[in-house]
């Protein structure tokens, strides 16, 4: 019998439909191969939902995992991931949350609960331990995320219960529906929440008091504090560790490309006005979350928590809303509602170019003025989102191909990557070469998440630095800086990049105590090989690690495969539109696009990442060779017999 240290050993396995709960052991095998976290629940879906799988029916699994770092004292050991077939997509998805539900999951004695079939009405999960319930909620559904964790509490007798929950978003099956732990950690991406609502699962509530055993616990003590010294010799540690991410994406993406705009929604206004104390995940000491609270204004008594910078960017600087306290007000309705905080304010844009070019009007809006600034009319829009109802319908198919249909003429103003919509310049690129490819490759569709190279930007780094860290990972001084043009190291940065990220995602820690955030200090493969090592007691090398990492990104591009992405997928939209219709997209300046990066150089870049990733250059799928060098034998297989690749 394994004695587990770092991982619980176990699996939940819960069919809604026939109402039984199963408990399974994880093996050793899988736990050395798969990692955990994002890895583990990968392999799962792709062995178990195919191309024939609707993403809203009940043969459709909602994965949620944590990691084998998940619930100890390791940097920023507090996140999980949900993995499924998203809704909006119909590719792979997965989405990461963090707060303090993973450790307590851990707690209870479990890395991975899978969830099958649908309820025949709502149901939530109470799990105490070895105590597994589905419960009636009959009584929650249609409250808030807020509501419902405070009548679970008051329900179940413990104030410390940890609570996932869909919102109205996620009940109504909306595209733009995330999952929410805590009051306000999203598991964002891709309408996860709708997968939940469409098996009328409503929360899961969990209690742990088990703790995680460590197999050598003085030396990860050790380890771990001179980790944590390490960190603050970081560029970015001084500003992240006050202002969040609202500093790098949108203060210095605003100063760069939109100088002067909103002025007063602004990483540094937000902490000396509104911030009323830095909160912090599980383990961590970044604390880049915070409490705030509006303290006057036409939103005063608005208070919550968070602020990532995406909010910043989607719901105030894309619509020109010049007023903190109504992002405040904003970002409490996306977590208290369940929806992703990114959709609205995408969904949004793309309507007030519809409005402003006179392809739709007020009799398609339902009245509703869809204009810059205008606050009233997002918060509007945001409700009918939640409700499916008008034109917050059609906002919420954004981008999907329904909408097209729906909006006669707009297929011209819609930009996405995968069917996620994208943020970009005005002219279709995004801040850099690197970071452009990083976005259109993601399996999951734009994700900004999955490998970008955001924080590698003066002034937070100089240039020598940036050149001296392009040397050392990817032999190139120019693979960090200039940002824009080709230069071979770029596509290495991006393929580099995704092994670290999807280490972190695996083992259940925060990209942010990785190169994500501090990009020279941060947790590596190495680190995380020897805190791997200490705490599971089984030895773990760098390549190790990475080769994990690389399993679980090939399995995702494999199962994209099955669904049909292939090569004109991972482009940016302009590109993607050139590459797939042979001719220009009027609404982009094509001209001003080579000045930043070709349509030639964009082509190399990406012919030189599938290269690093072992995908075949006229497809993007993974090659056999590739898939069996790193134990996917069967993957290779199943694509095979699907005449995806050779024989």
């Amino acid at each position: 019998m394994v004695e587990w240290c770092g991982w619980a050993g176990a699996i939940l396995d819960i069919d809604l439909t026939e109402r039984k709960i199963r408990k399974e052991p994880l093996t050793l095998e899988m736990a050395k191969k798969y990692i955990g976290g994002s890895g583990l629940a990968t392999r799962i879906l792709y062995d178990e939902v195919g191309p024939e799988t609707d993403p809203l029916s009940p043969d459709n699994l909602a994965i949620l995992t944590n990691g084998p770092l998940c619930g100890t004292i390791v940097p920023s050991g507090a996140r999980y991931e949900l993995v499924s077939k998203s809704p909006q997509t119909g590719i792979y998805t997965r989405s990461n949350g963090g707060g303090f539900f993973g450790p307590e999951m851990k707690w209870a004695g479990y890395d991975m609960i899978i969830i099958r079939g649908a309820a025949d009405k709502p149901v939530y999960l109470w799990i105490n331990d070895d105590k597994v319930e589905i419960r009636d909620a009959s009584h929650l559904w249609g409250k808030d995320t807020w509501v419902t964790q405070d009548m679970i509490r008051a329900e179940l007798h413990d104030p410390e219960i940890m609570t996932l929950k869909i919102g109205p978003a996620g009940e109504n099956l909306c595209y733009s529906s995330c999952v929410i732990s805590d009051w306000s950690r999203a598991a964002g991406k891709n309408s996860q929440a709708a997968v939940w609502g469409a098996k009328r699962l409503k929360a899961i509530a969990i209690r742990g008091t088990k703790g995680t055993k460590i197999a050598k616990p003085d030396e990860l003590v050790k380890l771990t504090l001179e980790l944590r010294r390490r960190f603050k010799k970081d560029p970015s540690y001084p500003t992240h560790t006050v202002y969040g991410t609202g500093y790098p994406v949108w203060n210095l993406y605003r100063n760069k490309f939109y100088p002067g705009r909103c002025p007063n929604v602004d990483a540094v206004v937000f902490q000396e006005k509104f911030v009323d104390k830095n909160l912090a995940c599980f383990s961590c000491d970044l604390h880049c979350s915070h409490y705030y609270s509006v303290k006057e204004g036409p939103y005063k008594g608005t208070a919550g928590e968070g602020m990532e910078g995406n909010a910043y960017l989607f719901a105030c600087g894309n619509l020109e809303i010049d007023d903190m306290g109504f992002l405040c007000k904003y970002n409490n309705l996306c977590n208290q509602l369940g929806v992703h905080v990114d959709h609205p304010g995408t969904s949004y844009k793309w309507a007030m170019r519809l409005y402003e070019d006179g392809v739709i009007t007020k009799e398609d809006t339902g009245g509703i003025e869809i204009t810059k600034g205008n606050q009233e009319a997002v918060l509007k829009l945001l409700e009918l989102m939640v409700r499916r109802e008008g034109f917050g319908a059609v906002m919420d198919d954004y981008p999907r191909k329904e909408v097209v249909d729906k909006v006669k003429d707009s297929e011209l103003y819609v930009e996405h990557i995968k069917r996620v919509g994208q943020l970009a310049e005005p002219d279709g690129l995004f801040v850099s070469s690197g970071i452009t490819l990083c976005l259109a490759v993601a399996p999951r569709g734009q994700d900004h998440l999955y490998g970008i190279p955001f924080n590698a930007q003066p002034p937070i780094w100089t240039y020598e630095e940036l050149e001296k860290v392009g040397i050392e990972r990817h032999g190139d001084p120019k693979a960090l800086y200039p940002p824009w043009g080709y230069s071979p190291g770029k596509a290495h940065l991006v393929f580099y990049n995704e092994n670290e990220f999807t280490v972190t995602d695996q083992t259940g820690t925060c990209k942010f105590n990785g190169v994500e955030k501090l990009v020279r200090e941060g947790l590596n493969s190495k680190d995380f090989a020897r805190l791997m090592t200490l705490t599971t007691g089984v030895e773990f090398t760098p390549e190790e690690m990475i080769a994990a990492s690389e399993r679980e990104i090939l399995m995702a591009r494999a199962f994209n495969a099955r669904e049909g992405i292939r090569r004109e997928d991972d482009y940016p939209h302009a590109y993607y539109w050139l590459r797939k219709f042979g001719k220009p997209h009027p609404k982009y300046n094509y001209d001003d696009l080579a000045k930043r990066l070709t349509f030639e150089d964009y082509e190399r870049m990406l012919d030189d990442y599938y290269r690093c990733r072992g995908c075949d250059p006229e497809t993007g799928t993974p090659t056999r060779q590739k898939l069996e060098t790193l134990g996917l034998q069967d993957v290779a297989d199943d694509l095979a017999k699907r005449g995806l690749i050779p024989q």
